[in-house]
């Protein structure tokens, strides 16, 4: 009815020793699985790694493309303000050479004035 296991020929498939102490037996099912199952669990660990390297560095980019940004944006603002301040010194400077003002001359020279030497 069922195998003769000492004939190789049916029952376990497992190489099956019979001598004290031996655990050199082949890999059985379930142990195979798990084994299957934990060299996935770790190329996708490894994969998730690289990812998130290749994530961490493409955000340091960002963040150094966006300062270098912000900087040129600073530079530019500086050298706005300066042109600003540059007419206005030269509009101060045409007003105050003429002798006669109308009042809204007169007003625009003094708000000139509190703007260019106040600060």
């Amino acid at each position: 009815m069922g195998g003769n296991v000492d004939s190789g020929s049916s029952g376990s498939k497992r190489f099956y020793d019979d001598s004290v102490g031996s655990s050199a037996r082949s890999m059985g099912r379930e142990a195979a699985k798990k084994k299957g199952k934990k060299k996935s669990k770790d190329e996708t660990l490894e994969k998730v790694e690289k990812e998130w390297v290749q994530f961490k560095e493409l955000k340091e980019q960002e963040i150094e493309q966006l300062k270098e940004l912000t900087l040129v944006k600073q530079q530019k603002n500086k050298l706005l303000q300066e042109k600003t301040e540059a007419k206005k010194m030269k509009m101060y400077l045409k007003l105050s050479s003429e002798e006669h003002l109308d009042d809204r001359k007169k007003e625009l020279l003094g708000k000139l004035e509190r703007e260019l030497f106040e600060n």
